[in-house]
Parts: structure tokens; sequence; C-alpha cells
């Protein structure tokens, strides 16, 4: 039998949970027609063809923060948050591509990806602008974590590129 670690979340309720004791608020449960379908958006961050936008080795002694500024960065650029801190969640969890979005609000606004990954026991998440056009996701790779931006209005990175 496989122990289950603490951290770990199994379900859409506990996740909500512990995204709650990290400072996040679901705000409702209707999604906009406009966000992209959630095995779309995970292949946008796991295709063979995703290239990062950043990159933090998972030796450098301040990873964590690193990940937090540069997503911070990214998604500013990309306007993931909207003015009442509201976005659109796929974190890591069993079955949560079949559940497909939450529709959440950062009361805290910072270190974002840190408080997921505490959250979902995972560093993986896609957060996607409420109008569907932006994301910006942490992606756990062997030795790196990446910050992957991607526009679903033209299926073209945002930066411009592959």
């Amino acid at each position: 039998m496989v122990k289950r670690r603490d951290s770990e979340v199994h379900s859409a309720a506990e996740l909500l949970e512990s995204l709650g004791r990290q400072g996040f608020e679901e705000v409702g449960h209707e999604v906009p027609d406009s966000a992209p379908d959630p095995k779309r958006a995970g292949f946008a961050v796991a295709g063979g063809f995703v290239q990062p936008t950043a990159r933090v080795p998972h030796s450098d002694p301040a990873a964590r923060d690193r990940v937090d500024a540069l997503w911070h960065a990214e998604a500013d650029r990309v306007r993931i948050l909207d003015s009442n801190g509201e976005f659109l969640l796929l974190a890591t969890y069993p079955g949560s591509f079949t559940r497909g979005w939450l529709r959440m609000r950062d009361s805290i606004g910072d270190h974002l990806p840190s408080r997921i990954a505490t959250a979902s026991g995972s560093r993986d998440f896609i957060a996607v602008s409420l109008d569907g056009k932006s994301m910006c996701a942490v992606s756990a790779e062997e030795y790196e974590d990446w910050i992957v931006t991607h526009s679903f209005e033209s299926d073209e990175d945002i930066q411009g590129g592959n």
C-alpha cells in the first residue's frame, strides 16, 4: 500500500479547503464559456514543442522565491489576474482534468505559486485569465521548474515564438 503524504489532495473539495487556508476563495461554480478546454491547456504546458518563458533549477537555493517572482512578472504581463484577483485554476489532484477549472480569487496577491504548491502538494498548476485568452503555468520538470505562458487567442506562444 502506498502511504499518502499529508500534503497530497485527492479531491476538489480537499483542494478547495486547502486553498482556502492559503488565501484563495472559490468564486462561484460558473466558469466563462471562453475558458479553454482543460486538456488543451494541459497540452499548452506539456506538449512536445513547449518552450518555457523562464526556467528555475531545482538546485537553486532560492528556487521557490524565484519561481514566485518570475511567475508574477509573467502573469502581470499577460494579465492573468483581473482587478479583483480572480482567475481560472487547474491544480493537480486526481480527476483535476475531468473536474476542470476552478474560478478563484486570490486575497493575498503574492507568492501565488508557492501557496498553490503548499495547498495541492504539487508545484504544477495552470492559471488562465477569465477571458480565456492568456495562460501562465508552472511545470515541475526533472531538474527545473518552468514558467510557461501561452495565448489561446492566437494559439501561439505569447512571446511570439514556437
